[in-house]
């Protein structure tokens, strides 16, 4: 569930996850396979987020907890760390041009679209999602490759309402988003965590919408550290940047997004 508030700020801030999909966020948290014999062990996890970003802009703090279990006992390094992301409603505050209201999936969304409607509303709204996933290892390298399926509902006026962190329209009364990601990424050991980078390509898509699909391709770097820094637990650091490959209102610009994560799960 997602909490608007201060709807008439203009912020300068975004919710990193905006542009850095979930499963590439989320590395430090992939359940092992289990001994031979033993059941799957879930991994649950309530971590907090703050982000900046460029192109969008916005601001925004997110807490989320997620549960993840492994889709295979098979030890083979391309089944090894298999498996399923599922999440509960998340909850989101910020400032943006949040669930400001369209007559058409059709409708140009761009900023200046979005200021002639009036901006950002108080309201919110509601995200479950699902994350299969299928990681290959191989030494200090990992290949993956993932499918976040989300669905969306909200107590905005409509018929439909911009959503930020997605970057789209979606209709209030509910709504199917789907993000494809693919990576290759190289993994570095540190004295406190590891340090993650690569190569990352993500393509979305809202159901019915020709103008809501958006595809980019870029670079991501991960920083996570183990146990507490600054008094927070388990912290990481994403940096991601990346151009748009196709998008109805910014293809071939970049973009760049900063996120700090941290866990809130003892």
């Amino acid at each position: 569930m997602r909490i608007i508030t201060n709807p008439g700020t203009t912020a300068l801030l975004v919710l990193g996850l905006l542009q850095t999909p979930a499963v590439l966020a989320a590395q430090e948290r992939t359940p092992r396979p289990p001994a031979p014999g033993a059941a799957p062990v879930s991994v649950v996890d309530f971590r907090g987020q703050l982000g900046a970003s460029i192109n969008n802009a916005g601001a925004q703090l997110s807490f989320e907890l997620s549960r993840r279990r492994p889709l295979s006992r098979s030890r083979h390094p391309l089944l090894s760390e298999a498996h399923v992301g599922l999440a509960e409603p998340a909850y989101y505050f910020g400032t943006f041009d949040s669930l400001t209201s369209f007559d058409s999936r059709r409708n140009a969304f761009d900023g200046d679209s979005r200021r002639e409607r009036g901006g950002a509303v108080s309201g919110t709204t509601t995200r479950f999602y699902v994350t299969p996933t299928l990681r290959l290892r191989a030494r200090r390298f990992i290949g993956l490759a993932s499918a976040d399926l989300e669905w969306w509902s909200s107590n905005a006026a409509g018929p439909f309402f911009y959503e930020p962190t997605r970057d789209t329209l979606l209709d209030p009364g509910g709504d199917r988003l789907t993000t494809v990601t693919s990576a290759v990424l190289y993994e570095h050991p540190l004295a406190t965590g590891h340090l993650t980078a690569g190569i990352a390509h993500s393509r979305m898509r809202v159901r019915g919408g020709s103008l809501n699909q958006i595809q980019r391709l870029g670079v991501v770097a991960i920083r996570q550290f183990d146990g507490r820094v600054l008094s927070l637990d388990r912290p990481s650091v994403t940096i991601n940047a990346s151009r748009y490959l196709d998008d109805p209102f910014k293809q071939g610009e970049w973009t760049a997004s900063m996120a700090i994560g941290f866990s809130l799960h003892r």
